[in-house]
């Protein structure tokens, strides 16, 4: 494998940024991406930036796809707290949704790289 391509082992329990305001709330923008189960076009579904959605036979390919664009699993209480808002938020919808959200299985993050002026 490309020594490039590697992938990184990343402790779940971290906090999402190693620089973290008191409320433990991450103090640099991050964008999130996640990976959901259940719909006809493929099995996995990845939802990134800007709403780009890409479909997967397989988990593995879902989630290599992501890491590569350089996403790392949020840690356990992250995850949880944003997959109980996208389930709040989903929930909240008069008649229920319009299309299927499937299942949220992971919630993963990347670091947006911000200019300093």
């Amino acid at each position: 494998m490309d020594p490039g391509r590697e992938l990184a082992v990343v402790d779940h329990g971290a906090p999402m940024s190693s620089e973290t305001q008191e409320s433990g709330a991450p103090s640099a923008p991050v964008s999130i991406a996640t990976i959901s189960s259940g719909f006809e076009k493929g099995d996995f579904l990845v939802r990134e930036e800007k709403g780009q959605r890409v479909y997967f036979d397989f988990f593995e390919e879902a989630f290599n796809y992501i890491a590569y664009k350089g996403y790392i699993r949020m840690g356990k209480e992250d995850e949880a707290e944003w997959m109980d808002t996208m389930n709040n938020v989903h929930a909240s919808v008069k008649g229920g949704m319009k299309y299927n959200t499937g299942k949220l299985l992971m919630v993963l993050y990347r670091p947006i790289e911000v200019e300093k002026e």
